[in-house]
């Protein structure tokens, strides 16, 4: 069960500061003629505390970790705190100068509502960043599939775990780097030339896929390559994205099918050939031990092929 301490932390605050800024503007009410006054004041420290409430139900619906909501909760009380001393030190300095204190409650209301919203919001947006970037790395680096990021100029931008322990680098040999340059590229002139092609198209935004070989730290192997563009609203790329999937073994085992399936075919037709053959001998054969003789050998390739 997900944990909403966090937001349930702002909603009391937003209660709290609701419930004091409603009986501050009450008794101002009745000690004066007018109430238009502690009205408008009402709408402006109450209006900040129903937002902190309302921000708090709001946050408890989103999609966000339970940390990161504890940390939304932190920054709203770093916020109240932070206004609530603002408004102390007003107070202290109107003492310093002999000025008087002009309803210091309602400046303590607003300064810290204002400061506990302010930072409610700048702490939502951090923490929502924040968790897009972990799912992002989440599921950019526990993958089988190689993965890159690359600037339009091929410039390596962030590379995954997986193509790093294939290549057997640390992130520092490989990010700010040219894609090209990276020995995993560099040990055919043709398989680096078909790479620079493939950005260069990428670029100016095609995507591409194709089977190329590439060397890791156990030797070459084949993968199944492919190059795509990110691109914004006005139709430039922004950046590349390369993924790469090791498919050596079904390469190997697809060239063992095709070569069986070579032997196989010749064989076949050979022994079609001697079965027509054999049978023809059979049915024009002169003697009955050279019809049996042929006869023997059409069973005995059967019987090959039936094995």
């Amino acid at each position: 069960m997900v944990s909403h301490r966090g937001s349930t932390i702002i909603m009391t605050l937003g209660v709290v500061l609701l419930i004091g800024a409603f009986g501050h503007h009450v008794g101002e009410a009745s000690k004066i003629a007018s109430e238009a006054g502690p009205t408008i004041a009402l709408l402006l420290d109450g209006g900040l505390a129903s937002v902190l409430i309302g921000g708090g139900w709001w946050l408890r619906q989103a999609d966000l970790p339970a940390t990161e909501e504890r940390s939304v909760a932190l920054w709203t009380i770093a916020g109240s705190v932070t206004g609530l001393g603002i408004a102390g030190v007003i107070a202290l300095v109107n003492v310093l100068e002999a000025r008087p204190l002009v309803e210091p409650q309602f400046s303590a209301l607003v300064h810290t509502a204002a400061g506990a919203t302010g930072l409610f919001v700048a702490g939502t947006y951090a923490s929502r960043r924040r968790a897009v970037a972990n799912r992002f790395e989440t599921l950019f680096n526990n993958t089988t599939q190689f993965a890159g990021l690359l600037q339009p100029d091929g410039t390596v931008v962030a590379v995954n775990n997986s193509a790093l322990e294939f290549g057997g680098f640390d992130r520092t040999d490989v990010v700010g780097q040219r894609l090209q340059d990276v020995s995993w590229w560099t040990h055919s002139e043709t398989v680096n030339e078909r790479l620079q092609n493939a950005l260069r198209r990428a670029a100016d935004g095609e995507s591409i896929r194709y089977e190329t070989v590439v060397r890791g730290v156990s030797g070459l192997r084949t993968i199944d390559f492919s190059v795509r563009p990110v691109i914004d609203n006005g139709g430039e790329t922004t950046k590349i994205v390369v993924e790469g999937l090791d498919i050596t073994e079904k390469h190997r085992q697809r060239q063992h099918l095709q070569v069986l399936h070579r032997v196989m075919r010749h064989n076949i037709r050979n022994d079609l050939m001697k079965l027509r053959g054999w049978t023809e001998i059979a049915a024009t054969a002169s003697t009955h031990q050279d019809r049996i003789a042929a006869a023997n050998r059409v069973a005995d390739t059967l019987d090959s092929w039936e094995k």
